[in-house]
């Protein structure tokens, strides 16, 4: 997005350094959780049809993608 020239401040304060890295954590937190629903109807369809190496495999990475979805709501 660009902004206008009156929103641009430089060097950036304080305030809207906070501001940014909380959007961008948000936005990874958010990209996370799309890509754990992704994960999540995988696995629900790789046990439908009993695929149980698809499912250890899928549930592997679900566990990775919350590990770090914790860690960014931690930062």
């Amino acid at each position: 997005m660009i902004r206008p020239e009156g929103e641009i401040e430089y060097p950036p304060s304080e305030f809207i350094h906070m501001k940014a890295s909380m959007l961008a954590r948000l936005e990874s937190l958010n990209s996370s959780t799309d890509n754990l629903m992704t994960i999540i109807s995988r696995r629900l369809g790789a046990e439908q049809q009993e695929d149980f190496s698809k499912v250890e495999e899928l549930t592997a990475q679900q566990d990775q993608l919350i590990k770090n979805m914790r860690k960014l709501a931690r930062a």
